[in-house]
């Protein structure tokens, strides 16, 4: 399982899955949930009506901070600091 996958596991268990059915959960149908949720929300009352949902939270929904961990898991910019860790590793290992 990659990184990001552990991450959004977590996520949706700390979203309400119970640990005994945790070998059920599905990553990808989680963040597809995600994207319809963004999809919904793209016309001007889809965008008020989430924001009347959300704006009183202290935290986004576990299912947005998915996305951004999937999004961000798909960048340049993790790609450049998993190389470094990568290079870091193997230069302690020597």
């Amino acid at each position: 399982m990659l990184p990001q996958e552990v991450v959004v596991s977590v996520l949706m268990k700390l979203a309400g899955g119970c640990p005994s059915l945790s070998d059920q959960l599905n990553v990808d149908a989680f963040l597809e949930q995600a994207r319809s949720y963004d999809k919904a929300s793209s016309s001007p009352v889809g965008w008020y009506i989430r924001n009347a949902q959300t704006r009183q939270l202290s935290h986004p929904l576990p299912v947005l901070r998915a996305r951004e961990i999937d999004e961000w898991s798909r960048s340049q910019e993790y790609r450049s600091l998993l190389q470094r860790a990568i290079q870091v590793n193997s230069v302690q290992k020597v």
